[in-house]
């Protein structure tokens, strides 16, 4: 299948998940095009098979540009296969707690959005302290702090679990080649 991959990321690990399932879709003989969200174009969709949507949470909510993507194209997507990545938080995947915080995300975006994607994922992210300005550097700082997270502004810290990025790529890769698949990964 011919597939967009379209993502929203403000300091990086949103594109890094979405360019990581990339490699897998092609690696098992898709065609993939990655397209940042405030830079694909109104055809972009029609052009494709199937499309990948990643977003990356800063401040409680994905970037605008994401949700405007979702909602003007929204009956574009609903006619295709589609996926959407939420890549959220700083902290372990595992954890209950973070897991229905970061379902709590995607069901807003579905709701807003009114797009229901066939396949979503959820992926903890990261704490870019190197990338942040000081104001950013200062807010994300307390915030990991108060969830017991590193604070140690001088270095940054990754969480996204790579591996269930691999799974979740192959499963997707999988479920495009066949027409279906689960609505959420297992």
């Amino acid at each position: 299948m011919n597939v967009l991959a379209v993502y929203g990321s403000n300091y990086g690990q949103a594109e890094a998940v979405v360019r990581r399932v990339a490699a897998v879709l092609e690696a098992r003989g898709h065609t993939v095009d990655v397209v940042r969200g405030d830079a694909a174009a109104r055809s972009a969709v029609a052009d494709h098979d199937a499309v990948v949507v990643a977003a990356s949470i800063i401040v409680g909510r994905y970037q605008g540009y994401i949700r405007s993507f979702a909602k003007r194209h929204r009956a574009a997507l609903s006619d295709r296969p589609t996926a959407f990545l939420s890549v959220s938080g700083a902290g372990p995947e595992s954890s209950a707690a973070w897991r229905a915080e970061a379902e709590r995300y995607v069901s807003a975006f579905v709701a807003e959005t009114g797009w229901q994607p066939r396949w979503t994922a959820t992926f903890a992210g990261a704490l870019r302290f190197r990338r942040y300005g000081l104001v950013t550097r200062w807010i994300m700082q307390r915030i990991s702090r108060q969830k017991g997270g590193p604070t140690d502004t001088s270095q940054d810290y990754e969480f996204t679990d790579w591996d269930a990025v691999d799974r979740f790529g192959a499963m997707l890769a999988e479920g495009l080649a066949g027409g279906g698949g689960p609505a959420t990964p297992a």
